[in-house]
């Protein structure tokens, strides 16, 4: 069996003029564009082993959606399951790096951002960072 889980991993972009850490709108769009978090890992609680991967992204309205996928291969996978499909663990978490900037003038800014894995956690934190569904998928046998 394997679960299925849609969740938000991303609140609103921050404003492309934003100079800080978060996710810039032009930082989602890129995200997006390059599928480049397809394939990240899932983890709980940003430590581990993956329990899974992330199979599909997308922005929903400025947010940013994605779809993993948690596997039966290992106990913490089959954790990390239970944890969705009990409620424990109900939201999300993007664990990426930032690289930081700076100027002759001596202002730091957050400059581009590289994402590393998803967490599923008890309590994130960014605000409407949820999962918002999941689907257990029993796996066909063949012969």
């Amino acid at each position: 069996m394997h679960v299925l889980v849609h969740g938000t991993v991303n609140p609103d972009g921050e404003p492309n003029s934003h100079t800080g850490v978060y996710l810039r709108e032009q930082d989602l769009d890129s995200l997006i564009k390059t599928n480049a978090l397809v394939g990240k890992p899932v983890k709980i609680e940003h430590r581990g082993d993956k329990v899974g991967e992330i199979v599909s992204a997308w922005k929903y309205g400025n947010r940013l959606d994605c779809v993993l996928r948690l596997e039966d291969t290992s106990i913490e996978s089959m954790c990390a399951q239970g944890f969705v499909m009990s409620g424990r663990c109900p939201e999300l978490s993007l664990g990426y790096s930032c690289v930081m900037q700076h100027s002759a003038d001596g202002t730091l800014t957050g400059g581009g951002k590289e994402i590393h894995e998803v967490s599923i956690v008890r309590k994130g934190a960014r605000h409407d960072c949820r999962i918002r569904g999941w689907n257990a998928v029993h796996n066909k046998k063949t012969n």
